[in-house]
């Protein structure tokens, strides 16, 4: 498993890609209705903006040429925003989130204070990912269906090692 950041470049290859992996994971938890074309017009209209932001990042998780997923996060005064981790189905329980999280204390600022996170109500998984990590809501999104979590970046760094798979 190799984990790479998104070449920025060479971004309008690979988010359909990514917009896949998400679509899959999240139509039967939260369904739109729209269809994969319309999700993903909607999707890129939001990420290519923000991946033009330096801060703004994409880990690519690679199992040879295949991506098994990818995280979306940003550092921003003090704050690690965890905004987007997904997961082909069949990485899912492999040991790819604990790899993950390895990797991100190595090259998330260590004076970092906070991380937060948005979760969709009806995501139970991703709920119980965050309380896991040591989050607790805050409050919820703008139009309500996602609850808003915080917690000390220290616990996550604590948690876990660095990884060797930097590039």
């Amino acid at each position: 498993m190799r984990i790479r950041f998104l070449d920025k470049t060479k971004a309008d290859e690979i988010l359909p890609e990514l917009f896949r992996i998400l679509y899959d994971n999240m139509e039967p938890i939260a369904p739109t209705g729209d269809s994969f074309e319309t999700g993903l017009a909607l999707w890129l209209d939001c990420v290519k903006p923000a991946l033009a932001r330096e801060q703004r990042q994409i880990l690519l998780l690679t199992d040879g040429e295949k991506t098994a997923g990818y995280f979306q996060y940003y550092v921003n005064s003090g704050v690690f925003m965890m905004e987007e981790i997904q997961f082909r189905e069949e990485y899912r329980g492999t040991g790819l989130f604990e790899t993950l999280y390895r990797h991100l204390v190595g090259i998330i600022p260590a004076d970092t204070e906070f991380v937060e996170a948005y979760a969709h109500k009806n995501n139970t998984k991703s709920m119980a990912v965050l309380a896991h990590l040591g989050l607790s809501i805050i409050g919820e999104n703008k139009n309500g269906n996602s609850w808003h979590y915080r917690g000390r970046y220290e616990n996550i760094a604590r948690r876990y090692g660095r990884s060797p798979l930097t590039e």
